[in-house]
């Protein structure tokens, strides 16, 4: 570990260092929160490898060497994700409201996305935006598991919504990109690439996305500001900036469960491993002065071929209890279900608009994964239903099809009460149409 790194820590921690520093040497913790659009969830998991979160609604630590979450077939249902238990903090000082307008700017892996846009109701949005395209797919992915009609995934500079959006959003998250130093217990390469020049390049791209961050907030809007790091540079020093270049008040955040305050900085809170049982991370809640007022932007229009409504339609007709949405986009055959309130994002590169579909090809319609995730059993007519640990769902999930019952078509694979996927039976044989890239 580099020397300067402890150097600056013993400065920040005086008498706590020895123990901070002992706390590097233990294991990371894991936990997770349940999805609160899966209902009734908590049941069929393991209580005895689980314990609940102090502070998170629907949060657990977990035991991940006897009780491996993230290889259940639940985890592909998307009844939970598993979030760093320090970065779970933002979200929860956030007072998310049921029609906001949200935006994450650095959005993947999408832990903070999914818990917010799954807060919100019917008129609400949320749109979350990565610069890189790896890992906005990732992003793009985790929104998609979690079942979310509400949200548009975005793969630009944050910058260019400016022009689109000024002083659109209700609130803004801003996990910043940072230098890493509360990820040193977890990840060896945060570790290996830690120098004062880059905290230096991190403290500069953060400053710019401040400012994007400040121009596409509403009078009277949120911003949370995060980094998963210990130094005043990429913490304190920023939020100063934003209080003396904007018009605007630090919302004072509760210390509670060994959280720390700012260095010199009253109202903003440091998460450390030897006090919080978690990793490293910084908060603060800023709010922006003013009165909001209505501002007018271009709402994205329904589109789709005549042709291609109809396959749409007779799809839900023949397998589904339920209507065809009403919003329909149609990308190249590609459909997706748009919610009124979207906003045309025009020069923005957009991954995922709302719900995607299915796509139309060769005079039919092939639903997709996405669709399957949101789905229940009334509102299905064919199903298959299998426990957790049924090989059949391990062998699904490698890509394997499953016997059937001469169905004819379309049909989901449940896990207890939740979708995994669709299958396409035809004599006798459920067809995998779990997606290869998800397959394992």
């Amino acid at each position: 570990m580099n020397q300067l790194f402890k150097d600056e820590m013993k400065k920040l921690l005086k008498d706590e260092y020895n123990d901070f520093m002992n706390a590097l040497k233990k294991p990371p913790i894991k936990a997770f929160y349940m999805n609160p659009l899966k209902k009734d969830a908590l049941q069929y998991l393991n209580k005895d490898y689980i314990q609940p979160h102090p502070m998170i609604k629907d949060g657990y630590y977990f035991d991940y060497q006897n009780y491996p979450l993230g290889k259940s077939p639940f985890f592909s249902c998307g009844l939970y994700y598993i979030q760093e238990p320090s970065a779970m903090l933002v979200n929860h000082f956030l007072d998310i409201k049921e029609d906001d307008y949200i935006l994450d700017m650095c959005g993947a892996p999408g832990g903070k996305s999914c818990a917010a846009a799954s807060r919100l109701g019917p008129q609400g949005l949320m749109i979350t935006n990565d610069i890189n395209t790896l890992r906005a797919k990732i992003l793009s992915e985790n929104i998609e598991r979690f079942g979310l009609k509400n949200t548009i995934v975005t793969n630009s500079d944050p910058i260019q919504l400016i022009n689109i959006l000024p002083e659109f959003f209700d609130k803004i998250i801003l996990d910043a990109p940072c230098s890493g130093e509360g990820m040193f217990r977890k990840d060896e390469q945060a570790i290996q690439s830690w120098s004062l020049q880059k905290i230096q390049e991190c403290a500069h791209i953060q400053r710019q996305l401040i400012d994007c961050a400040m121009k596409l907030l509403k009078p009277g809007g949120i911003l949370m500001y995060s980094t998963c790091t210990y130094n005043t540079q990429e913490n304190e020093d920023q939020v100063r900036y934003i209080l003396n270049h904007y018009d605007c008040r630090l919302i004072p955040l509760k210390r509670s469960h060994g959280m720390a305050n700012g260095i010199q900085l009253d109202g903003v809170i440091r998460l450390y491993p030897h006090r919080y049982q978690g990793e490293g991370q910084f908060i603060a809640c800023i709010q922006k002065n003013g009165q909001p007022s209505f501002q007018k932007y271009k709402p994205m229009k329904a589109q789709i071929a005549k042709s291609n409504q109809k396959l749409v339609n007779d799809f839900y007709h023949t397998y589904l209890n339920i209507p065809a949405p009403d919003y329909l986009y149609d990308n190249h055959n590609h459909i997706y279900a748009l919610m009124p309130q979207f906003p045309e994002l025009k020069g923005m590169r957009v991954l995922r608009n709302g719900l995607y579909l299915g796509e139309c090809k060769k005079n039919r319609f092939e639903p997709s994964l996405a669709l399957a995730l949101t789905l229940k059993q009334n509102e299905v007519k064919q199903f298959y239903r299998f426990h957790e640990n049924d090989l059949a769902i391990s062998k699904y999930l490698h890509g394997e099809a499953i016997e059937g019952t001469n169905q004819k078509g379309y049909g989901i694979i449940f896990v207890e009460d939740y979708p995994l996927s669709f299958y396409k039976e035809s004599q006798g044989m459920a067809k995998n149409l779990y997606p290869k890239g998800l397959r394992r």
